[in-house]
């Protein structure tokens, strides 16, 4: 998992240079003139990676790499759009290291999640995936009771529960943005 994760910062620069000329083509060539960006959120604490640390804690390199990418898109959207008429950064980097981070954090929010850094559905196996089966049908994985108390339905992708809590720190930002 090193080797991938450092592959992944070195290709930041690529990503983000691409995402420049995407952005500036949008605004320029398409005429758009309201584009939503989102950052990236604390990747080391997903259960990709948390589940090599036994769900006690957040790969600290992961999340270097998404503060790099996260700095570089900020100066990337700061030179195209000075005035942020254009372009909005969608912080989702803040709120879920609030929830997944923060132990400080008393929010009402927080203390609906029974796990943030364990998925309510877990693969048996470090190589598998939520909803596999073998040969024969049977489940290769686990499922927790109830979604609602985790932060992460899989290895990668929060659940309805956690979008909801992390989607009410910036919906006022997004409705002033879009003039809603």
């Amino acid at each position: 998992m090193l080797l991938s994760v450092q592959a992944a910062i070195a290709y930041i620069p690529t990503v983000v240079r691409e995402l420049r000329e995407q952005l500036r083509r949008l605004r320029d060539e398409t005429g758009m003139r309201r584009v939503v960006v989102t950052n990236l959120h604390p990747m080391g604490c997903t259960p990709t990676f948390t589940r090599l640390l036994n769900y006690t804690g957040c790969d600290p390199l992961a999340n270097a790499g998404a503060a790099q990418h996260n700095a570089a898109l900020r100066s990337v959207l700061s030179a195209l759009d000075p005035n942020n008429r254009t372009f909005l950064l969608l912080d989702v980097h803040t709120p879920f290291a609030a929830f997944l981070l923060d132990d400080s954090n008393g929010d009402s929010d927080k203390k609906r999640f029974k796990s943030t850094l364990r998925p309510c559905c877990e693969s048996f196996r470090p190589d598998g995936y939520c909803g596999e089966e073998d040969e024969n049908g049977t489940r290769q994985y686990t499922l927790c009771d109830d979604a609602g108390r985790y932060f992460y339905w899989d290895d990668v992708h929060p659940t309805q529960a956690a979008w909801a809590a992390v989607a009410r720190t910036f919906r006022a930002a997004v409705k002033s943005f879009l003039s809603v």
